[in-house]
């Protein structure tokens, strides 16, 4: 039986379709910085004839004596364990701490094939490997995705790169001859409720393991007690996979029973391939898994719901909203509390198990679970509260105190505070060679996930800190710290560290787990009810793209883009009577100080009495008798030092909520992902494998839903629907090409524009020019966000390389993981391979009218180019 909690691919191949690789050679362990996994030495581990050099030796400053050579292993199956002798662990962790841990080896192996043929790959507990000098993703959580490729004839190469903290542990095995069009056990699906109605979605996840085009393939879902439905996609590409949404209805009230048997046939006119998956029948009591569409990529997503004891249809209930720690299914989640007769308990799945740390994409998905479940449920508003544990409590601090009106109170429990204070991250080379005027960059973009920064905003949020005091996994220290912080401040909070209890703990046997589910926890929860209209409210942001709004005050623009935002707002509504107006009539009062604010709202308190006047005192403006005709806003923007009511203002072409940035923002609604075929077939091959290379991340990581589209295909209904992720440059890409002259940051290739700068600029090559300067480099790598020419209500974003060699060093910066910190535009050369972000050429945001301004960006000194 597969449930939604099992991501496990079940595929059966005989010994003699299974390749195991038993002699490796290994190189390392080399030290990197926590999310960053830079080695920095010289090779070029894709090429395609590369062959370790047993004679080299290389320097790691982990080992005893500072240098490694390649080493040989043998393994006896696909299960392959690299012990280093020669590093002293606990040295090492003595001195630098958990961070002095992080280490990565590279592995090479080769085999031979009698024939090209198309294979499998199984290898995990590693991010990527390279095969034949291609890189491919792996399988990093080991939860059984295959990877579909081409073996060559005769010799293949195959590369790893182990990382994490001390030895590592991993595997790989090549399964040959896989069907052309297979099903994979990967769905996403509901639980069955019994005596009600279904209608709603699957996931079903179909991979194409040729290397042609399957085209016009339909996806048919039947079974007893559901109705027979049909889904039709255009296209499956070569070597790839894509998670399609499926409606699923019952055909009446669901009857009694344990599982119902779903089938699912795949097909077209040359192949057809089926499958079948159990749907568990829940009785209405019972924890259950709920899908909904995501309006992130239209992908279908679940979220599991523990419903109240003893419930009612007649009652609204509280809700609380719990974040799973890492590797934790939310049905899972949702199974270590006790039923509640005051409360739903609801776990969003942060888009997969390890998800993004309850940022990003996961701090999306947990606010759209939240709505989806206000829509479907009776919830009092007033008594919604957040709980999780570990990363879940992280995810508290974050979520808590960027939205602080949503919640009655919050509770972290185990949580870590930022991913610089956990796991610290002065070993990362970026830390370690950049300029201050480079990194800071990156450090503005990832300065919303630093969770103490935004404390103040909990002035109306109580809080509960619960920490296991022998916690080894997230230490107490990050609880106590922020107890320490609120304490300062003097807000509302109880810190509870239980003397002697780890990470996850029990001390009772009563129902649920008491590290997510401690009844003192539970009672002080239960006793706070949100003030939707609080009499004063202090509210940070420094990015209004990420949280802008807290209670009745909204942040509209802000002075200087990604630095932080502050308003203090009090609201006196009971009403007062002055002397001079008119007899009963009265008036209420707003008094707001702010900080680095260009424009902001205030949402008017509905009464049952209406004032007739509304006075405003803004820093040092003041704005007397205004006239109140039920307006339910006022905006007021800024205009020298005093601040005006303005009315909404035309938008166009200015960063707005929905269109910031930063590089991120383009992967927050749906998206399509567009590949070069203008240039010559090598260009067309690795446009192809980049937009493979990011589905596929996007699929492993988000349980998400995209498609990859040829340049000369894209329609005016993909333009006006979809954000387009562009591969190639000006040269390579099409679309690229249609739009490049109206980019701020463009490529040039004709002579006349580069001049004598740059010499032997090769076919598809091109230069970068950056505010009418070329970047006199030969070979650089651009990623860069911008409202489309062609629709500035969605965003183009290129990953463009110049020259083929620059196309090497494309992916050394990922955007699909939560530590990413990429401004809207990025620019770097080959030294970015050893020093990270000391080797970006140029970096930085465009201006509010998405314009360059230099106050905004780094670039390299045009004499040093």
């Amino acid at each position: 039986m597969i449930t939604v909690s099992t991501f496990i691919f079940i595929f059966f191949a005989s010994l003699e379709d299974t390749i195991v690789i038993n002699d490796w050679d290994y190189l390392g362990p080399f030290p990197i910085g926590v999310r960053e996994g830079i080695i920095g030495i010289d090779l070029d581990l894709t090429d395609e004839n590369f062959t370790p050099d047993n004679n080299v030796s290389y320097p790691s400053f982990l080992v005893q004596g500072g240098f490694v050579k390649w080493k040989e292993l043998n393994t006896k199956d696909e299960k392959i364990e690299i012990k280093y002798k020669d590093v002293l662990w606990d040295t090492l962790q003595n001195y630098y701490g958990i961070a002095g841990l992080v280490c990565a080896s590279i592995c090479y192996g080769d085999f031979e094939s009698e024939k090209e043929v198309q294979a499998l790959i199984d290898a995990q507990r590693i991010g990527s490997f390279i095969l034949n000098g291609r890189t491919y993703p792996a399988d990093p959580y080991g939860d059984g995705f295959l990877i579909p490729v081409v073996l060559e004839k005769g010799k293949n190469r195959v590369i790893l790169k182990p990382s994490g903290f001390g030895e590592h542990s991993f595997s790989f095995r090549i399964i040959t001859n896989p069907q052309a069009l297979m099903i994979i056990r990967n769905i996403t699906h509901p639980d069955f409720i019994e005596g009600e109605i279904y209608d709603g979605y699957a996931g079903i996840p179909i991979m194409n393991t040729t290397e042609r085009v399957i085209k016009n393939i339909k996806i048919e879902l039947s079974g007893d007690i559901i109705e027979r439905t049909e889904k039709e996609i255009s296209r499956i590409m070569p070597l790839s996979a894509i998670k399609i949404p499926v409606h699923l209805k019952s055909k009446g009230r669901i009857g009694k029973g344990d599982s119902s048997l779903i089938k699912i046939r795949v097909y077209n006119n040359d192949y057809k391939t089926q499958d079948s998956f159990w749907i568990k029948i829940k009785k209405s009591n019972e924890p259950y898994a709920k899908t909904f569409i995501s309006k992130i990529d239209n992908s279908c997503q679940y979220y599991a719901v523990l419903p109240p004891k003893n419930f009612s249809s007649d009652s609204f209930y509280a809700l609380i909203m719990s974040c799973h720690g890492a590797g934790v299914e939310a049905l899972n989640q949702v199974r270590s509390y006790s039923q509640k007769d005051w409360a739903y308990v609801v776990a969003p799945t942060n888009r997969r198990r390890y998800g993004f740390d309850w940022q990003d994409w996961g701090e999306i998905d947990f606010l759209e679970v939240l709505e989806d479940v206000k829509k479907n449920f009776r919830i009092n508003i007033n008594r919604i509260y957040l709980t999780g544990h570990s990363m879940g409590g992280h995810g508290v601090w974050h979520i808590g105190l960027s939205h602080p009106d949503l919640f009655a109170a919050i509770a972290p429990s185990a949580g870590w505070i930022s991913f610089p204070l956990y796991i610290p991250w002065f070993l990362q080379r970026s830390e370690i060679f950049s300029e201050p005027d480079q990194i800071k960059f990156r450090d503005m973009v990832l300065r919303k996930d630093n969770t103490p920064l935004f404390l103040m905003n909990a002035l109306n949020l109580p809080i509960y800190i619960l920490h296991g005091g022998a916690d080894d996994n997230v230490p107490p220290i990050q609880g106590r710290m922020m107890a320490q912080y609120l304490n300062e401040l003097k807000y509302d909070f109880v810190y509870n560290e239980v003397e002697g209890t780890g990470h996850w703990w029990d001390i009772d046997s009563t129902p649920g787990a008491d590290c997510v589910d401690l009844k003192e926890m539970m009672d002080f929860l239960k006793e706070k009810v949100r003030n939707p209209y609080p009499h004063k409210i202090i509210f940070k942001t420094t990015d209004i793209n990420h949280s802008n709004k807290a209670y009745w005050i909204r942040i509209d623009e802000l002075e200087d883009i990604y630095q932080d935002g502050v308003v203090i707002a009090e609201a006196d509504t009971t009403g007062k009577i002055e002397s001079f107006l008119e007899p009963w009539h009265y008036y209420i009062q707003y008094t707001v100080q702010t900080k680095n604010v260009r424009e902001f709202t205030i949402q008017i308190k509905e009464t049952k009495l209406k004032p007739d006047y509304i006075f405003f005192k803004i820093d040092n403006t003041e704005i007397k008798w205004v006239k109140y005709k039920g307006e339910k806003e006022f905006s007021f923007r800024k205009s020298g030092e005093s601040f005006k009511i303005t009315k909404n203002r035309e938008k166009f072409c200015q960063k707005t909520f929905n269109l910031y940035g930063p590089i991120k923002q383009a992967y927050f609604s749906p998206f399509i992902l567009i590949y070069g075929t203008i240039g010559d077939s090598s260009d067309t091959e690795y446009n192809l494998r980049q937009a493979r290379l990011q589905s596929y991340i996007w699929w492993i990581k988000a349980n998400g839903y995209t498609e990859i589209v040829p340049d000369t295909e894209v329609t005016e209904e993909h333009i006006k629907n979809f954000n387009l992720i562009l591969f190639g440059n000006s040269e390579t890409n099409a679309l690229i090409k249609r739009i490049n002259n109206r980019l701020p940051i463009n490529f040039k290739n004709d002579y006349k524009s580069i001049g004598r700068m740059i010499q032997n600029i090769g076919p598809n090559e091109v230069c970068i020019s950056l505010n009418k300067n070329i970047l006199r480099y030969r070979d650089l790598c651009l990623m860069e966000i911008y409202p489309n020419p062609l629709n500035s209500e969605k965003f183009v974003l290129l990953y463009s390389a110049t020259t083929k060699k620059a196309q090497k060093y494309l992916n050394l910066f990922p955007v699909i993981y939560s530590g990413s910190g990429l401004p809207d535009f990025v620019i770097w050369d080959e030294s970015a391979n050893k020093y990270g972000w000391a080797g970006v050429v140029a970096a930085g945001f465009f201006d509010k009218r998405w314009k360059i301004d230099n106050n905004l960006i780094y670039i390299v000194s045009l004499d040093f180019l």
